[in-house]
């Protein structure tokens, strides 16, 4: 019994933490290498999220409970629906980024915002397609054939979640240092100067956020198997602002860096409700509001002393000849 308590509480910290990881590691591509501001980050992974609990449990329809939602007449496999989930996810981000990236920053800012926010109000409204405000429900795990749910289900997703991570980081490391990384830093620092020397900063903006985008969406996929459900309110607004903290603490630009600042914000945040069962009722009920000040304050003290984040972006300098 101490066994399955340690790991579930484990797990409950560190599939999310590692969620947070993975959806901020999309972003640091965008925002971090490409200089991208994307403010639509819940809506891609409420497309991700909702994409995967629609294939991998299919149609479904309750008449008793009026509780519908579309989905394939067979289920898919839970690595297709995520693999689905995922590219899915980067064709809207393209799709958005197309007539907005030739304009000024700001319009892709907007058009992001308002994506997320028409994507949250489908997924809460429309009752057939999506579960309406019910959401979905029974979405599968992995292994759920051989591990029931419980601690070692649990236990199970968090290598699932590391094992999804750790390759998307690696791949991310890969492409940053490849010429192909090299160029989206250029455009990032100087657009016309990139575009002088020959390179498409457009095919090079609209790539970094199609791949950032269908991150997200992975990342949406495994929150929602984790979880079993998913919830349109999940991908509200507060959900891309908690990204942009994450970025921003680690280290914008440098991948270990969000990392770092992905498990260190989701620890100050599980902690503190943790601490809810020792303090008066009163007190537990103010932690959340004390929770949004303290990270506000810190981002703020960031900015303001150490723009950098924790761990700053590596400076390429070329090796000299002998």
């Amino acid at each position: 019994m101490v066994l399955d308590s340690l790991v579930l509480q484990f797990a409950n910290y560190a599939v999310p933490a590692t969620l947070l990881v993975l959806v901020s590691l999309g972003l640091n591509l965008q925002w971090g290498k490409t200089g991208l501001f994307n403010a639509g980050v819940a809506g891609f992974m409420g497309i991700g999220a909702y994409t995967f609990g629609m294939l991998s449990t299919g149609r479904f329809a309750d008449p008793v409970t009026n509780w519908y939602h579309a989905g394939p007449p067979v289920p898919f496999d839970i690595v297709s629906s995520a693999l689905i989930a995922m590219v899915i996810a980067g064709l809207f981000g393209i799709a958005v980024a197309i007539p907005t990236l030739r304009l000024r920053a700001d319009y892709l800012a907007i058009a992001t915002l308002a994506l997320a926010e028409i994507v949250r109000l489908i997924l809460k409204n429309e009752r057939r397609l999506t579960g309406g405000d019910l959401g979905l429900g029974f979405v599968p795990r992995p292994l759920e054939g051989f591990i029931p749910r419980g601690w070692s289900s649990d236990g199970a997703f968090v290598v699932v979640a590391l094992a999804a991570t750790l390759l998307v980081f690696v791949v991310l490391e890969f492409m940053s240092r490849a010429p192909w990384g090299r160029a989206l830093r250029a455009v990032r620092e100087d657009e016309e100067a990139a575009e002088a020397l020959g390179k498409n900063a457009f095919r090079l903006k609209l790539s970094a956020f199609g791949i950032g985008c269908g991150i997200m969406g992975l990342a949406g996929a495994l929150q929602a198997s984790f979880n079993g459900s998913v919830h349109p309110d999940s991908y509200a607004a507060f959900a891309t602002f908690n990204t942009y903290v994450v970025v921003i603490l680690g280290g914008s630009g440098h991948h270990r860096g969000v990392i770092l600042g992905g498990y260190l914000f989701y620890l100050f945040g599980w902690t503190s409700q943790q601490l809810k069962a020792y303090v008066p009722t009163d007190w537990a009920l103010r932690i959340d509001f004390i929770n949004q000040i303290v990270i506000g304050l810190l981002l703020i003290l960031f900015i303001l002393f150490r723009p950098e984040g924790i761990l700053p972006e590596p400076k390429y300098v070329p090796r000299k000849e002998a």
